[in-house]
């Protein structure tokens, strides 16, 4: 009984635990296939630049505990002590306007928000 309650945590702590971003159709998207964003303005996200909310409508790509970098994808700290997924040094973030796998809604968004393409 001991060992049939080890293996289920473990289960359950692997399925709890997102995939990294990988590519679909050269573009990053996390583990549901929806497209991740960079932002290229000056600083960090404002209200501005993010037609309001931030934390709502772009909000950070988290990895999970066990989730590591690798090749060019990285992470960073956040403030609130979470880790960001990165590509090549850039904090990604999920766009909230994405309603389905292959939208890219916010690609261009006030000319700061892009889709992530691999190169």
């Amino acid at each position: 009984m001991r060992t049939l309650v080890g293996v289920i945590t473990l289960i359950a702590a692997a399925s709890a635990c997102a995939t990294p971003p990988h590519v679909s159709d050269g573009r990053l998207v996390d583990e549901d296939g929806m497209t991740l964003y960079s932002f290229s303005g000056k600083g960090a996200p404002d209200a501005e630049s993010c037609e309001g909310d931030c934390v709502r409508n772009f909000p950070p790509a988290l990895a999970s505990p066990g989730d590591m970098a690798s090749d060019k994808l990285g992470t960073v700290d956040t403030a609130s002590g979470d880790r960001q997924w990165t590509y090549r040094g850039k904090p990604l973030y999920r766009g909230l306007m994405d309603k389905k796998p292959g939208d890219r809604a916010g690609d261009g968004l006030n000319t700061v928000w892009h889709a992530v393409p691999v190169r």
